[in-house]
């Protein structure tokens, strides 16, 4: 809404000097400067003010706004004159001024600025990431050889009562998300955050080169594989044989389970080592529980059925592709072997009218009727991507992206803020021994 505005009245500024100048005859300026200078320095009351909160969404609008002003200044110091305008340049210059403004404000039409979603719990929030190798396996998404990396983050409790800010001390259950196929290890920040605050570890793992980005801890960034990307959107869009795509999301699965079994494994060596850092000592493994969203959940679901260290596990809006063991005749042939964790499945409303359609062979709905403990929360007018923090940091790329319901009518901070609320109820009840009770099917 903010960054519409501004963008209105600097192009509306833009279309009255051009009016006027052609009216008038004359190039106005002495005006223009005064303007540019009075626009930056409002701009400069803005940015001090609450209405704008400093980002990198507004660098490219007060550089532009910056250098307008001191052009101004300029001139009024070597006091110019001015001389009578040609109609088409002046025409052509106002136009190409109104096309970057909109360049300069288009960062700020898709990243609006938003209000943070703040934590809970009682624990202040600290995070630390690590790149890990794992030297058994080949990168096979470069031309070069090279052991696969993985780079994760942690989230955790701190005390802040000392000098230096540290871990709290004491032992907290570790959670470990897997992002879906468009997003990154800080898909659902506020869900970590969230999680922290009430007394958990957090490690959130980017799945590299299936991560939209990955940033290592040399400094290094990696972007997604374009032909997954594309295979990704083709299979989501129906683009491709039903046979290819269930062929190219059991590869995909094998890979993202691969990656979570190595984090998995490290963490449990780190545990016991006396030289590693606080994080890793304050891991309760007594305690584990696993979420991921889209093919993240259905890798987090996998390993629960395979690892019997883990306690409890969570699918946010995904299919639970490790439940199919194969496909015969143009269908998915899904196990009868019952499900061995509590499990929570979310649904955007859309997904879960086609799971109800196809209940009696769609994998989530099947794992559930079979699973020791399942719930199903349902949250009406969501989409796929709801159940991120990417709606409220970018409706536009959040619209552009998702392929989900035809109706996404839900209010984005609502959304996020309800799914975080449940995530945590279910992994305290599991993971600490809460005593509230859980309903078994919830429409929201």
């Amino acid at each position: 809404m903010l960054g519409a505005i501004v963008l209105g009245v600097l192009i509306l500024v833009e279309i009255v000097f051009m009016v006027l100048s052609l009216l008038k005859k004359s190039n106005f300026k002495k005006e223009k400067h005064i303007t540019s200078i009075i626009l930056f320095l409002t701009f400069l009351l803005l940015v001090i003010s609450p209405i704008i909160n400093w980002g990198f969404q507004w660098f490219m609008l007060g550089l532009v706004l910056g250098i307008q002003a001191l052009l101004g200044i300029l001139f009024f110091v070597r006091k110019r004159s001015s001389s009578e305008p040609r109609k088409i340049r002046l025409i052509f210059g106002s136009i190409s001024k109104v096309l970057l403004i909109g360049i300069t404000v288009l960062p700020v039409l898709i990243f609006p600025q938003y209000n943070d979603i703040k934590p809970t719990g009682e624990y202040p929030v600290g995070t630390k990431s690590y790149t890990l190798t794992d030297e058994s396996r080949e990168e096979y998404f470069t031309e070069e050889k090279d052991s696969r990396k993985i780079t994760i983050q942690y989230w955790y409790p701190v005390d802040q009562s000392g000098r230096k800010e540290s871990i709290l001390r004491g032992k907290f259950p570790l959670v470990v998300f897997s992002h879906g196929s468009f997003g990154y290890r800080m898909s659902n920040y506020s869900t970590y955050q969230e999680l922290a605050s009430h007394g958990y570890i957090v490690c959130s793992i980017d799945h590299t080169y299936h991560a939209f980005m990955t940033k290592q801890e040399d400094g290094k960034t990696i972007i997604a594989n374009m032909e997954f990307m594309n295979n990704a959107m083709k299979a989501e869009n129906g683009e491709i044989s039903d046979e290819e795509t269930y062929k190219l999301t059991q590869e995909w699965l094998k890979l993202r389970i691969e990656d979570m079994t190595f984090v998995l494994d490290y963490i449990k060596k780190m545990t016991t080592s006396s030289n590693a850092d606080a994080v890793y000592q304050s891991i309760d493994l007594e305690h584990i529980g696993l979420f991921g969203h889209s093919i993240g959940g259905a890798t987090a679901a996998q390993i629960g059925r395979e690892d019997e260290d883990v306690d409890a596990v969570i699918v946010v809006d995904g299919t639970m592709l490790g439940e199919i063991i194969g496909f015969e005749n143009g269908q998915d042939i899904v196990t009868d072997i019952p499900y061995p964790k509590p499990i929570m499945n979310f649904y955007n409303e859309s997904h879960y009218n086609v799971a109800i359609e196809s209940q009696a062979v769609y994998a989530n709905m099947v794992a559930s009727r079979n699973a020791l403990n399942s719930y199903q929360v349902v949250i009406k007018g969501s989409d796929h991507l709801s159940f991120t923090d990417l709606p409220i940091i970018s409706p536009f790329l959040s619209k552009m992206l998702d392929t989900g319901a035809v109706d996404t009518s839900v209010d984005a901070r609502y959304c996020i803020e309800t799914t975080n609320e449940d995530i945590l109820q279910f992994f305290d009840h599991y993971l600490k021994s809460s005593k509230v009770e859980i309903p078994k099917e919830r429409f929201k």
